[in-house]
């Protein structure tokens, strides 16, 4: 076990001289995003019947055009100079000043990518995520975690406590979630998961880097878990542990890449070189969520 006044300088030990992390260190409030305000513009054609492609074009791009509170103020002196350019027949002045305009768009939420809407949650979700069993989950893994900790797709919140016993570099791939991460003053490394591929790691990290890796509520969203497995395998310590809290339930069906089965898991692990594998079903899911199918496990694999 690596004792904390060895952790100091571990992970810029750890970085390849070929290629480092990307490191997060800027700080951002989360706020909400909504409500999103209308704004009205006029149509670039004086006839609503008017078909020409070039009024189609105008029509597709302003409808629904929607942006955020923030940026009402100046989206509004904007489309008054639309409407006055419209109505002095200056379409070419019109169109000029809509691409001003245009930045200050909202995409709506169901045209995003996953990344952008994953981007967005991280934002403007209020609170605390995880309902009232993320303290249970985050006593375990704080009690089972020491020496030196990669909590991988951490999002915003942190499931480690801070302790002189560990510490914790948080690595996550939206870069939103990681400026408003609880810890700030932890490590934060802009890193997407599925970029680890067969010929791909991660190889700022040296091998045996870490003593625990910590993964929640992520397994579902990794498009080849036994590569990022192998990968954890690398560089964990010496009988390192791996653990994974997951629940069948909690995800976002869009973005997932698979559905969840702590014996699926288990496999995917075993093709990740981890031989000691555990499950362990956590009796923490309140009645409406069994009645849902929803139950925490805690899955535990050993580096050997």
């Amino acid at each position: 076990m690596i004792i904390m006044t060895e952790l100091i300088s571990v992970i810029e030990k750890s970085v390849s001289p070929v290629e480092k992390p990307i490191y997060i260190t800027d700080v951002k409030p989360r706020k909400s995003e909504w409500p999103e305000r209308h704004i009205n513009l006029p149509p670039l054609a004086r006839r609503p019947e008017c078909h020409e492609p070039e009024y189609l074009c105008w029509y597709n791009e302003y409808a629904n055009f929607s942006v955020h509170t923030s940026n009402v103020h100046i989206a509004k002196e904007l489309a008054e100079k639309i409407w006055t350019a419209f109505k002095n027949n200056d379409f070419e002045r019109a169109k000029k000043i809509f691409e001003e305009l245009r930045p200050l768009k909202v995409v709506p939420f169901e045209k995003r990518s996953n990344q952008e809407k994953w981007a967005h949650m991280m934002v403007q979700l209020p609170g605390d995520i995880g309902g009232p069993n993320k303290k249970a989950i985050r006593d375990i893994l704080s009690e089972k975690c020491k020496g030196n900790v990669l909590e991988a797709m951490c999002g915003f919140n942190s499931y480690i406590l801070p302790s002189f016993h560990r510490q914790v570099t948080a690595m996550d791939y939206c870069r939103e979630a990681l400026e408003r991460y609880a810890y700030p003053e932890r490590k934060r490394i802009l890193f997407d998961l599925n970029n680890v591929t067969e010929g791909k790691g991660m190889p700022f990290f040296q091998e045996g880097t870490f003593d625990n890796i910590v993964i929640c509520f992520g397994f579902q969203y990794l498009s080849h878990p036994e590569n990022v497995f192998r990968e954890f395998n690398r560089i964990l310590l010496e009988n390192g542990e791996l653990y994974l809290v997951e629940n069948p339930r909690q995800h976002y069906e869009d973005m997932s890449c698979r559905p969840f089965s702590p014996q699926s898991c288990a496999s995917f692990l075993k093709q990740g070189r981890f031989e000691n594998v555990q499950i362990k079903e956590l009796p923490i899911a309140e009645d409406w969520e069994l009645d849902r199918g929803g139950r925490y496990y805690l899955i535990e694999a050993i580096k050997s």
